[in-house]
């Protein structure tokens, strides 16, 4: 049996239409489903060079990646794609097409990146980034990058394929 800090005291037992065995409350009945955290953000591409911040977060803190983050409640992906580019490089996006969708299975996360062209003509690091920089493809700090994900990411957008968005699956993240 596990409990947490509110009433729920949770029993491993089956309860749905699947049968799959869940955590329950014993005294409400609450489920607690553990369904995944969706992260989204966007690949800001500007004269061929591509936008990277440094995270100023962990984890990861000090390495680059692209403006993303989590989704908050009641928004779409593609919004969530805009709030985090204005909140982490402080740019206005106009988000052209879905680039590619990760399912990240150790940690419970899907994650939407979107192709993005940048509308405002400055940028500036924002409260979660030490830093930001536009890049050209071969200048991109490939030791330094905070995620497997922003480097697959990054080495598909060398070629970039005919058929999108990508769906990929990665093990660990």
């Amino acid at each position: 049996m596990v409990q947490n800090k509110c009433c729920h005291i949770f029993a491993i037992r089956k309860v749905d239409l699947e049968q799959k065995k869940r955590k329950i409350c014993k005294r409400c009945g609450f489920v607690d489903y553990k369904n995944p955290k969706i992260v989204t953000g966007s690949l800001v591409i500007k004269n061929k060079k591509i936008l990277l911040c440094k995270r100023a977060i962990f984890p990861s803190y000090g390495k680059w990646t692209f403006p993303s983050g989590y989704l908050d409640r009641s928004e779409t992906p593609e919004e969530g794609a805009i709030r985090e580019a204005k909140e982490e490089v402080n740019i206005k996006i106009k988000l052209r097409k879905l680039f590619i969708v990760f399912t990240l299975r150790k940690k419970n996360l899907i994650q939407f990146v979107f192709l993005a062209k940048h509308l405002n003509k400055t940028y500036k690091p924002g409260i979660e980034t030490l830093e930001a920089r536009y890049f050209n493809y071969k200048d991109i700090p490939w030791k330094s990058l905070a995620f497997p994900s922003v480097t697959f990411t990054l080495k598909k957008i060398a070629k970039l394929p005919k058929k999108l968005p990508i769906f990929h699956t990665i093990i660990r993240d």
